[in-house]
């Protein structure tokens, strides 16, 4: 029973991983392709965004941003929020 168990259960989890990877991969194209580096995000498993903008973001850009995930269609859900710092780039 076990075993007939398991490969159902890793069947079951395999849309909730692609969805994340599809939603990770909108949001690292977006962030490049605004030129976005102020911004830390995180993909849940449902491919539900948690996004944090820095605070030197504008509220015009968040707005616009946010707005652009909320649209895409591979981003199931977006939870954005501001920090009261800013975030260093990777370089």
């Amino acid at each position: 029973m076990k075993t007939r168990l398991i490969p159902l259960l890793f069947c079951l989890a395999l849309p909730c991983w692609a969805g994340q990877d599809e939603a990770e991969t909108a949001v690292g194209n977006m962030l490049f392709n605004e030129n976005m580096e102020n911004a830390s995000f995180k993909v849940r498993s449902n491919g539900f965004v948690d996004i944090l903008f820095g605070a030197a973001v504008s509220d015009a850009d968040y707005i616009r941003l946010v707005e652009k995930l909320r649209a895409h269609p591979d981003i199931k859900g977006v939870l954005p929020g501001k920090s009261t710092s800013n975030f260093c780039p990777i370089k």
